[in-house]
């Protein structure tokens, strides 16, 4: 029920929404699903990457911008933990969630591993369709690995 007050059932149940639209988000990056990643968002919700090299943007940018973003990439893994939502209303909420994205790359030839360490900032909205992202901010922790990381961290150092 969109605008009315929420019992503590109900409160939970969102919370196990949220929490499974975030976690439709790592499966979607991770398997290049981008018509999924689009729809996880409000049509006019924010996205901004910039502090790991990225772009800023709607859903439909970002989306279009992705699969090029991600071909340097052989595979990647999303780890999402220590997520917290906080209630503004019946149908927003706010909350930031820990990543640990580990990808994989071949880069002159030589398999190497990337680990990029962020807390994404997060607004969530209540649709006809469910909690979707309003807003997504990635602040970037750290960037490791191997000659590839370093590139992509003087990139990322640049763009802040």
């Amino acid at each position: 029920m969109i605008g009315i007050e929420r019992t503590p059932e109900e409160r939970i149940a969102d919370r196990f929404e949220i929490q499974d639209l975030t976690n439709a988000y790592a499966e979607a990056v991770d398997g290049h699903d981008w018509p999924r990643f689009e729809a996880l968002f409000t049509p006019e919700a924010q996205i901004d990457y910039r502090e790991a090299g990225g772009i800023a943007g709607t859903p439909a940018t970002v989306a279009a911008w992705m699969p090029q973003a991600m071909a340097a990439f052989t595979w990647a893994l999303h780890s999402m933990s220590t997520h917290t939502v906080r209630f503004e209303s019946a149908d927003r909420a706010t909350g930031t969630l820990h990543v640990l994205a580990r990808q994989g790359v071949v880069f002159e030839g030589e398999e190497e591993v990337m680990d990029v360490g962020a807390i994404y900032e997060d607004r969530y909205v209540r649709t006809e369709s469910g909690w979707r992202f309003a807003q997504r901010i990635e602040r970037t922790k750290y960037i490791t690995g191997g000659r590839f990381a370093a590139i992509v961290r003087k990139a990322a150092q640049g763009t802040q």
